[in-house]
């Protein structure tokens, strides 16, 4: 046992007095010195795996917030998140028509077919027949290859007389002999509207059939050569 000053009479008083005999203050030594605030449990730190989780998929991993040791702050953080997720998921599925329709046009456009290109040919109608046509003296198997060969499918440029027409077609005389040895479809569906049977006329035109003594030549795609 020792003998202490009260801290409020300033008396000598028994360190295991309860209270002080002159005043009644009580003895510091007896005083609660235990904290009197509440206990507060440290707060969990929300773990890397568990933040990666919330973001790629937010609907079961938010969840995990719930248990105890997580604070407000990080519970309110990652349900907003969660809001975000399913309000933002739907809108990304909707693509805007414009955008799905240029989409389309610009696949349409990578998968078509690249233009045509079709050789030219500087033969005139004198030589084509003589090749192949009414003159020819090759056998009819032979005047077939050098057609596919030399003359199918090129674009030629020939001239004559009308002398059937109608709007989207013409038949020529070429050399002036018997009666048409050239018939062209137009590429313009209209140019021979206002053409006239028995004048001249020169067209270029990509041959597609060969002519003999009885049937002419075809073309297609003709245009009119000024």
């Amino acid at each position: 046992m020792a003998l202490i000053a009260c801290y409020e009479c300033s008396k000598e008083i028994s360190d295991t007095a309860q209270s002080c005999p002159g005043c009644g203050a009580p003895v510091k030594s007896t005083i609660n010195t235990v904290d009197p605030r509440p206990y507060q449990p440290a707060h969990r730190m929300v773990s890397l795996q568990l933040f990666l989780g919330m973001v790629v998929f937010a609907p079961v991993c938010v969840w995990f917030l719930l248990r105890k040791g997580y604070s407000t702050q990080s519970r309110v953080i990652g349900f907003g998140w969660l809001v975000v997720y399913l309000f933002l998921g739907p809108l990304s599925s909707h693509t805007p028509d414009s955008t799905r329709t240029t989409s389309t046009a610009s696949s349409a456009y990578s998968t078509s077919r690249p233009v045509e290109q079709y050789p030219e040919s500087t033969a005139t109608y004198a030589q084509v027949n003589a090749d192949i046509g009414c003159k020819s003296t090759y056998s009819d198997q032979k005047k077939d290859d050098i057609f596919k060969a030399k003359y199918k499918d090129h674009w030629m440029t020939w001239g004559g007389e009308i002398v059937l027409l109608e709007s989207d077609e013409a038949s020529l005389n070429v050399d002036h002999v018997g009666t048409q040895d050239l018939k062209v479809d137009f590429a313009d569906k209209t140019a021979g509207y206002n053409l006239s049977k028995g004048s001249e006329l020169k067209v270029r035109f990509l041959m597609k059939s060969a002519g003999g003594c009885f049937l002419p030549f075809s073309g297609e795609k003709a245009t009119v050569v000024r």
